[in-house]
């Protein structure tokens, strides 16, 4: 939820937003790819500010940081559930789209989140009263756009990660298994079944990859 409290600090007004959760991490997830595993963290009280909409799209797709002098007035402003207070977290709205910044001392921004739905529609409604500001910015590395959901990211690293176990102990029996079921094809060559694997997680995810995933966590699985 949120309302129009301010908070005075010299001549400037601090808009918060209260009340909304968020899943920091380096890579902004939809809501609707939160996980269980996930660290859903509780915020009670969060300064918000409105930006433009191209500072927006520059500060979400690439990594940077902002100017140290000017982030100090939002540093240890940001209130957790529980009362626990958090170093810097900002909540950036251009009307259109909000995020949750979590900013190092020296302006890095370490993790961000997107929002539950709700808050999304709350904290761009709020921020259409608020004054348009800039943000100091200074952008370094672009972020490699996703073009596949987290589900398909992480069984596409699983699935890495086996092959290059598979390939380091050399196991030629459990890799010939996989690539019968992936491929339907007999082969007994370690590294073209690899290479091969390999080349095949380039393309686009399918139900295909999600069975190998479920493959190589049942393999673990029948260990314990």
């Amino acid at each position: 939820m949120f309302n129009n409290l301010l908070e005075k600090k010299g001549k400037k007004i601090m808009h918060y937003y209260y009340d909304l959760l968020v899943n920091l991490d380096e890579t902004p997830w939809e809501f609707y790819e939160w996980d269980k595993r996930d660290t859903i963290i509780s915020i009670k009280k969060i300064p918000i500010i409105r930006i433009k909409e191209q500072d927006f799209l520059k500060i979400y797709c690439y990594e940077g940081q902002i100017e140290e002098e000017w982030i100090k007035i939002y540093q240890k402003k940001t209130i957790l559930k529980g009362n626990v207070q958090n170093p810097t977290m900002l909540l950036i709205s251009s009307t259109k789209n909000s995020l949750v910044l979590e900013i190092a001392n020296d302006g890095k921004i370490i993790n961000r989140s997107k929002l539950l739905i709700e808050d999304e529609n709350n904290a761009n409604e709020l921020a259409t009263t608020l004054k348009e500001i800039s943000i100091p910015f200074k952008k370094t590395k672009q972020i490699k756009k996703r073009t596949e959901f987290r589900q398909a990211l992480e069984e596409k690293k699983l699935i890495k990660i086996e092959l290059k176990t598979l390939k380091e102990k050399e196991n030629t029996s459990k890799c010939a298994y996989l690539y019968y079921e992936w491929f339907g094809k007999l082969e007994t060559d370690l590294d073209k079944m690899i290479e091969k694997c390999s080349q095949e997680l380039k393309k686009p995810y399918s139900l295909k990859f999600h069975e190998i995933a479920s493959l190589i966590r049942l393999s673990y699985k029948e260990r314990l």
